[in-house]
């Protein structure tokens, strides 16, 4: 299990526009040390703009030591204390913040080795706001916890949503005793699920993500999660069970099927629980140790991203990220495992793949499914129309918020739709009768179903 969070900031969310995914990479700070005239010679220093249990490293010239206290991680503007680990390796002294920091706040991390009279300092800045700050991803895991942070790092640096924080996080491994529950994903919008040790009970776990997704929201699974549950792990690996929405909706193989009918044509073979499966004419599974070439000439999901044989996913050959809409949400099943091969059993290689930018892409996109509410206008003309120049204002609610304003389709009589903002002016009518409709739009797309209406009148003569 992770450690747990020890902060006294809380991130302040404030940006509301779309960042690029290419702008939230890994930003290695550059070293502004300050360093001791004593017998410990800094070398250097390394950080990262990390909100997220980021770590500074101090490295020395020799071996040194640091007694206890004598290593700390302030906020600068405050000097308030961030809680922290402390690693001394030899020549090498690792800093880890124990909780998340804030976004676009300056840092110091100090280190007074044993026997230095003047301390070592860097100072750092954190990136910026998210750009979708209220979006909040729960991550639900089976997974070694180095596993654990190198995935909830990727997700704060790719800054699309809210920094994860401690409580995002669940561990619903066996080895934890701790079963999902539905309060797990209240407040949420996203979940990305990644397993690769046996689940606690993972029927519930199934039920509980069925029943989230439903209702509107996105859910990405990775790891074991989406393979047969009795194939080549035990029962408890994969969530749901024989039988259960979760396993005949949407794991990759239903329990049962054998693993290896990887890389057969799945057409004819016989899964055909498996969400793509339902009207597919050809498609043929790419699996690990297959070597097959993949084909896809037609299928019912929505394929987000077909990733070609590539040195980050060399035992995976073709890897497919593949999506359907269940109820009101979606669900996507990557065809890798979500954390890097930086780790043990990592499934990507982020020197050579853009891994990460498709799974903030597929949270993004699965995310924001709850369409806005209740268009209204706010302000209309009166009917008859006083003057030729009319302006409307409306407003919604969106009970999915994404951290961004809604906008608006406006059309007036026949007209085609237009997008708009929450007012729009029309100029010098002529006379004549005009019907004015309006429907709101979320960030991510969403249509109000309810298209608000107002018809009025510009009578002969009417100037303005």
């Amino acid at each position: 299990m992770l450690r747990a969070l020890v902060a006294s900031d809380t991130e302040r969310m404030v940006r509301r526009i779309f960042t690029p995914l290419a702008l939230a990479c890994l930003t290695l700070l550059p070293a502004s040390p300050a360093h001791a005239s004593g017998p410990s010679v800094l070398q250097s220093t390394q950080t990262t703009a990390d909100r997220y249990r980021p770590t500074i490293t101090f490295t020395y010239a020799g071996a040194v030591t640091v007694s206890p206290g004598n290593a700390t991680i302030t906020r600068v503007s405050t000097g308030a204390v961030v809680a922290a680990d402390v690693t001394v390796n030899n020549e090498t002294v690792t800093l880890t913040a124990q909780g998340t920091l804030l976004s676009a706040t300056s840092y110091k991390a100090t280190v007074l080795p044993d026997g230095d009279a003047t301390p070592d300092t860097i100072t750092w800045k954190t990136r910026g706001a998210p750009a979708h700050p209220t979006l909040h991803v729960k991550v639900i895991t089976a997974l070694d916890p180095a596993a654990v942070d190198d995935i909830v790092r990727h997700i704060d640096r790719q800054n699309v949503m809210a920094v994860p924080r401690v409580q995002d996080l669940v561990d619903i491994s066996t080895a934890t005793g701790r079963a999902m529950t539905s309060t797990d994903l209240t407040g949420y919008q996203a979940a990305i699920v990644a397993t690769d040790r046996d689940v606690l009970n993972p029927s519930a776990a199934g039920s509980q993500l069925t029943t989230f997704c439903s209702h509107g929201h996105g859910v990405v699974l990775g790891g074991q999660t989406h393979w047969s549950a009795s194939g080549l792990w035990s029962s408890a690996s994969a969530v749901g069970a024989p039988g259960g929405d979760w396993v005949s909706k949407w794991s990759l193989y239903p329990t049962g099927d054998p693993i290896a009918i990887q890389g057969g044509d799945m057409a004819t073979s016989s899964v055909i629980s498996h969400f793509l499966t339902s009207g597919l004419h050809s498609f043929h599974v790419i699996g690990y140790g297959s070597g097959a070439a993949g084909i896809q000439d037609a299928f019912s999901g929505k394929v987000l991203v077909r990733l070609q044989k590539t040195s980050a996913f060399s035992t995976f050959g073709q890897v497919m990220l593949a999506s359907r809409q269940i109820g009101a949400g979606r669900v996507v099943d990557l065809g890798f495992r979500p954390w890097s091969n930086l780790v043990a059993g990592g499934g990507w290689d982020p020197a050579v793949s853009p891994g990460w930018a498709l799974i903030s892409r597929s949270l993004w996109w699965a995310s924001d499914r709850i369409p806005p509410h209740g268009t209204h206008f706010t302000s209309k003309p009166t009917n008859p129309a006083k003057f030729a120049t009319v302006y409307f204002v409306a407003a919604a609610s969106d009970a999915d918020p994404s951290g961004a304003p809604l906008s608006f389709r406006w059309k007036v009589n026949s007209g085609s739709w237009k997008r708009g903002n929450t007012s729009m002016p029309l100029y010098h009518l002529k006379a004549g009768t005009y019907t004015v409709r309006v429907q709101a739009v979320d960030n991510a797309g969403n249509l109000d179903p309810h298209i608000a209406a107002y018809t009025f009148r510009v009578l002969p003569g009417t100037i303005g």
